[in-house]
């Protein structure tokens, strides 16, 4: 008889509280580019691209309800690494190594006084490296290396 009490209460329970207690968005990134090109008589061209975008919303849900998630949390760490090596004999050589890295984190669906969420984070640690090399044995070289990071957070209220 107790076990049945028990469950009886349990269920309950679970149909009382909200679906969640907190929202969590995770989205890690590692992203590794090498190129390497090689010209004997001719030119060489090498390129590194890495591109990155993440969208973390924390939409609200339930239309009028009275209660919020008690945190929302966006984590996106990233990582990227491009390396371009290039050499030509008799030609031109070329390299070219790009990380772009766009990061959107919003908590501010859930706003209100009374409603809010008792903590919002974001957080978007991010590392770059971009690393290029071009070698040219009678002709001309260029080497161009570009690290790009946007990133937008917020927590507003309404």
């Amino acid at each position: 008889m107790r076990h049945s009490l028990f469950s009886a209460v349990a269920s309950l329970t679970l149909m009382a509280a909200p679906a969640f207690a907190g929202q969590h968005n995770s989205a890690p990134t590692w992203q590794d580019a090498t190129s390497t090109a090689y010209a004997k008589h001719g030119s060489a061209s090498a390129l590194s691209l890495n591109n990155n975008a993440i969208d973390q919303s924390n939409l609200k849900v339930g239309g009028g309800k009275k209660w919020s998630p008690f945190y929302q949390t966006n984590d996106a760490p990233t990582h990227q690494d491009a390396t371009s090596t290039a050499y030509a004999k008799r030609g031109d050589a070329s390299a070219t190594s790009v990380n772009t890295n766009q990061i959107f984190q919003d908590n501010s669906a859930f706003g209100g006084k009374k409603k809010s969420p008792y903590y919002q984070t974001n957080s978007a640690p991010t590392t770059q490296t971009a690393t290029s090399t071009a070698t040219a044995i009678h002709g001309d070289a260029n080497a161009l290396s570009a690290n790009s990071n946007a990133v937008s957070q917020s927590n507003g209220r309404e």
